[in-house]
């Protein structure tokens, strides 16, 4: 069989809230800087097969090419972040690929075994994301992700302003890397 979807790019964590953990991946890991994306606008959401509406947040940095990224939830919505499986806030949730056709490799993921957990489009559809799992937990969770254009770009221009990270700031608004 051939090659579905691209090499990992993302290692997912579940935080209750972002200042510790940024905290501790500044100076300690000297990851940084983090871009917060406070309450991601999804048109499309499902959980276990079932439609609903999430409040959530991310925060993004790079380490070399591997994207970090913290997810905070701010709701009780029933999702893969706050009730799947007996994952511990702060470690390892998933791990994510890129992938140009999102559909296509969740089907022949789900031919293999695995279930497409959770799922959702951002409201400007530039981001789908699937979280799928065998039920065989060897670690984390996959996470497949389709960019569209403009979104890679943005994630783009993460990775070079964390490979560009001066270590003032551990935070910087997403609006200081697009202009």
């Amino acid at each position: 069989m051939g090659k579905l979807y691209g090499p990992v790019m993302q290692m997912g964590f579940v935080v209750d809230n972002f200042e510790e953990p940024i905290k501790h991946w500044t100076e300690k890991l000297n990851v940084g800087p983090f871009f917060i994306l406070e309450h991601l606008d999804l048109k499309y959401f499902h959980y276990k097969g079932n439609k609903s509406v999430i409040d959530f947040s991310v925060a993004l940095s790079f380490s070399g090419n591997t994207q970090i990224e913290l997810i905070k939830q701010h709701c009780d919505t029933p999702s893969i972040y706050n009730e799947y499986s007996n994952i511990k806030k702060g470690s390892l949730h998933h791990i994510c690929r890129l992938t140009p056709n999102i559909n296509n490799d969740i089907e022949m993921l789900e031919s293999q075994g695995y279930q497409n957990v959770q799922a959702g489009e951002t409201s400007d559809g530039g981001i789908k994301f699937a979280y799928l799992d065998i039920h065989e937990n060897y670690g984390s969770i996959l996470e497949l992700a389709e960019l569209a254009e403009e979104n890679l770009a943005v994630t783009e221009a993460i990775k070079n302003a964390s490979k560009n990270w001066d270590r003032k700031n551990s935070t910087i608004g997403i609006e200081e890397i697009l202009t």
